[in-house]
């Protein structure tokens, strides 16, 4: 899953392209780094977390469904960063299936973040039977 992500820096238009990482390459690239969950919210038998890894400079954070029982749905990851570092706006979208008890690590993205720049980040998950979980943060430097 691939997502585009425009930004500004100086006045300059730019592109670039943020893509979702299994789990497993997601623990190898964050090390020692804890995540840290920033929002989490549930509906019925899902959960929805944001999980946050870095520091100052370089922010990764990663969108997190867990389900009781057996369940199908999508995920949707939004964020919107603006600031004195330039402004971005993420839009990722991703199914997932999990069986009773798992959890699925449906998005991630990593951005910069300096004084004075805030980001808004969503996580939606909705099931196939049309329960819904949302959890939303605010990250500001």
């Amino acid at each position: 899953m691939r997502s585009r992500i425009l930004g500004g820096y100086g006045g300059r238009l730019f592109a670039a392209f943020a893509v979702a990482l299994p789990a497993s390459q997601i623990s190898a690239l964050a090390g020692d780094q804890t995540m840290t969950v920033i929002a989490r919210a549930s509906s019925g038998p899902i959960r929805c977390e944001i999980r946050k890894t870095g520091g100052e400079a370089s922010v990764h954070l990663t969108g997190v469904v867990f389900s009781s029982s057996a369940i199908r749905g999508n995920a949707r990851f939004l964020l919107t960063k603006s600031g004195p570092s330039g402004t971005s706006n993420i839009n990722q979208g991703n199914d997932f299936s999990l069986a009773a008890g798992a959890e699925t690590h449906v998005s991630n993205v990593t951005i910069n973040l300096r004084h004075g720049d805030h980001a808004v980040v969503e996580l939606h998950a909705t099931s196939g039977g049309g329960i819904v979980c949302h959890a939303q943060a605010l990250l500001e430097l």
